[in-house]
């Protein structure tokens, strides 16, 4: 009876979390706990649950203490390399997953082992794993649209998009993909004129096609422009349209904008090293580390790592005034 129940506990509790239900899932869990404690499918359940619910500092000490107690599980490699994936250390991911794949050959194993290569920039070994799996999982089409992308190759990856599309028409994420490349396959001077003639008759600009404005307004060098336009949208853009309209202003050393677009996504993005990288050289260039100190204090109690990153700010920022 107690196994039986420890079975449903923890079939349900994988139910919750594959549809995001952290409420029930945080439930489940406890009783799961309260049951059966120790077992590594537990430990492997608690770890998914605080990845889930981006919980990054408390996901890693665990993931540590995991590894070390049950290093040939390969659920729990499995979610090493998934937590330094998303926590953007692909290097370690790429470790974790082979490791997983090594003891237990899984496809989601090897769908996050390509997402993890692509990301480190080597394509051609990211694309074999990718196509490998398109056949019995089509849903990979927007992974390898992506490596697409990175390779600067957008016709493929647009093609992708769109059979993609064709069977799951409501997938908000390929849409935003397809619009992003979309823009970025008309001249810039057709997309300043869509973007300004849309403004013109009061429409709203649709977000996946600002960042690639802002950057054809920086590049002719209209920065009064970005800059307005920047400002108005800015309190309309969700996080993740935030900071890729940051990057653009980055890119282009636009680093006032990048510095205010950073700051407003940063709680999405503090577990980021290239974003608080990019973050602090920012706002060195615009005077404004005093303000990102504040910034970092104000998150550091849940993302202790912000502690080190403040001390070498403000040793920096001392050396400066002296």
């Amino acid at each position: 009876m107690v196994e039986e129940l420890k079975r449903v506990l923890r079939r349900n509790l994988e139910q919750a979390l594959r549809v995001s239900d952290l409420g029930q899932a945080d439930i489940l869990l406890e009783r799961l706990k309260a049951e059966d404690p120790l077992s590594v499918e537990t430990r492997g359940l608690e770890l998914d649950f605080l990845i889930h619910a981006r919980r990054f500092d408390e996901a890693q000490s665990l993931s540590s203490q995991l590894l070390e107690l049950f290093p040939a599980s390969p659920r729990i490699q499995y979610f090493a390399g998934l937590l330094a994936c998303r926590t953007k250390r692909y290097a370690e991911g790429e470790v974790h997953l082979r490791e997983s794949e090594r003891l237990h050959a899984h496809w989601r194993t090897r769908l996050w082992l390509g997402k993890a290569l692509t990301q480190l920039g080597r394509f051609d070994e990211a694309e074999a794993i990718l196509l490998g799996l398109l056949p019995q999982h089509p849903n990979c089409r927007t992974d390898l649209a992506w490596l697409y992308e990175r390779k600067q190759e957008g016709s493929r990856a647009m093609k992708l998009l769109q059979e993609h599309l064709l069977a799951n028409p409501d997938d908000s994420f390929a849409q935003s993909q397809l619009r992003r490349l979309e823009a970025r396959a008309v001249s810039p001077e057709e997309l300043r004129d869509e973007v300004d003639t849309l403004a013109e008759l009061g429409e709203e600009v649709d977000p996946d096609v600002l960042p690639e404005y802002i950057e054809v307004l920086l590049r002719s060098g209209d920065a009064a422009r970005a800059r307005s336009v920047v400002g108005e949208r800015l309190p309309a853009l969700g996080p993740k349209h935030r900071t890729r309209v940051g990057w653009a202003c980055y890119k282009l050393q636009a680093y006032d904008m990048a510095f205010e677009l950073f700051c407003a996504s940063f709680a999405e993005n503090r577990a980021d090293f290239k974003f608080l990288a990019a973050l602090e050289c920012a706002a060195d260039r615009c005077g404004r580390t005093g303000e990102l100190l504040r910034l970092y204090a104000s998150h550091a109690v849940s993302e202790k790592r912000l502690y080190g990153r403040m001390k070498t700010l403000s040793a920096r920022l001392q050396a400066r005034r002296q």
